[in-house]
């Protein structure tokens, strides 16, 4: 038996989510967002489960994830690079058949020159970080139609708040934008922008992490775990009360406490943040973590947890019970940087 940690994909349940999410937005079409390896689980495979499941549009941020999504998914799939294109690297979109997703004006000038290569128009709404100038749909607009894009879109940057009156106006600047290309589809809403009601579907919805299992969703949307992650139990013992546990002596015994070391750390994906804030789950029952998170070991108190753990027991870290986000937050940080930072030490199941 190895002690090495395990994440178990759940395909299933990401294809319900992308289900769920394009149940939201009927006349929409539904995207997949699975640039970083699919958020860390895998994107050839869950590129290929979303396939199954009716998924035709897929984004990436970078032209190497989408050259290998293309090899996972096959032909007919519509694949967009966000990050856009570099010098030199026009032909091997054409040859990959991806959509680069033009944001700044040497993209625009990349590709006036491009043979046969479909592209995108990203303009920036309020974000600051991608995209082109609003007003140059107004007035480059019969330059930017020449590229004949089959996308324009934009990226909200606080959907996660609902109540932020930056995603209405991001939302007005945008359909002021969509308007310039009325025979283009438009697209502005991200994983919580999916969440905000219809007037933010526009004609294709980019949901990401909410497949994985994250975002805090509205009371009547069911988003599932998209991976399982667990660890084994390498120690069982008694700590004496007034005795410390863990590197700097951060925590100190009131009583005496029945305590367990698993074998997964931050080398694996578990923040030091999370030191004495992390939960692990054994047989359904939450168990507090203590002292602080270690490279390669976490130690729980089985004190409230479930009668005669021995060496050997799995414990879950991510899961049905460990939720994603209630993880995460724990350890100060969201969904998205604990699912990306999942170490290579983590064997990746599929099922």
């Amino acid at each position: 038996m190895s002690f090495l940690p395990r994440a178990t994909v759940l395909t299933s349940n990401i294809a319900d989510n992308w289900r769920t999410l394009d149940a939201l937005h009927p006349g929409a079409t539904t995207a997949a967002v699975v640039k970083a390896d699919a958020y860390g689980l895998g994107a050839a495979k869950v590129g290929r489960a979303l396939r199954i499941a009716g998924c035709s549009t897929f984004f990436v941020a970078y032209l190497e994830e989408g050259i290998t999504l293309r090899k996972a998914v096959g032909k007919g799939a519509r694949i967009f690079v966000l990050n856009g294109p570099m010098r030199g690297e026009v032909a091997a979109y054409r040859d990959a058949e991806l959509t680069a997703v033009l944001s700044n004006e040497l993209h625009l000038r990349l590709w006036a020159t491009a043979p046969k290569g479909s592209c995108a128009l990203h303009f920036d709404t309020g974000m600051n970080r991608l995209g082109l100038a609003p007003e140059l749909a107004d007035t480059e607009s019969t330059a930017l139609r020449r590229l004949q894009p089959v996308l324009v879109m934009s990226h909200l940057a606080c959907a996660d708040e609902p109540k932020n009156p930056m995603n209405l106006e991001q939302r007005r600047k945008f359909e002021e934008i969509a308007d310039v290309f009325p025979d283009t589809p438009a697209s502005l809403a991200n994983s919580a922008g999916c969440y905000l009601g219809k007037g933010y579907s526009f004609d294709l919805t980019r949901p990401g992490i909410a497949l994985y299992g994250g975002t805090v969703p509205p009371a009547n949307v069911e988003i599932k775990p998209g991976v399982v992650l667990e660890a084994t139990v390498v120690s069982v013992f008694m700590g004496r009360k007034g005795t410390s546990v863990g590197y700097g002596a951060t925590h100190v015994l009131d009583e005496d406490r029945l305590l367990a070391t698993c074998a997964i750390g931050y080398a694996d994906g578990l923040p030091r943040a999370g030191s004495g804030k992390l939960k692990g789950w054994i047989d359904g029952v939450a168990c507090p973590s203590v002292g602080r998170i270690s490279m390669d070991l976490i130690t729980l108190d089985l004190s409230g947890g479930p009668k005669g753990i021995k060496p050997g027991a799995r414990v879950e870290f991510l899961g049905e019970h460990a939720k994603l986000e209630a993880q995460a937050a724990a350890c100060g940080t969201f969904g998205y940087e604990l699912l990306t930072g999942l170490g290579p030490r983590v064997q990746r199941n599929y099922r």
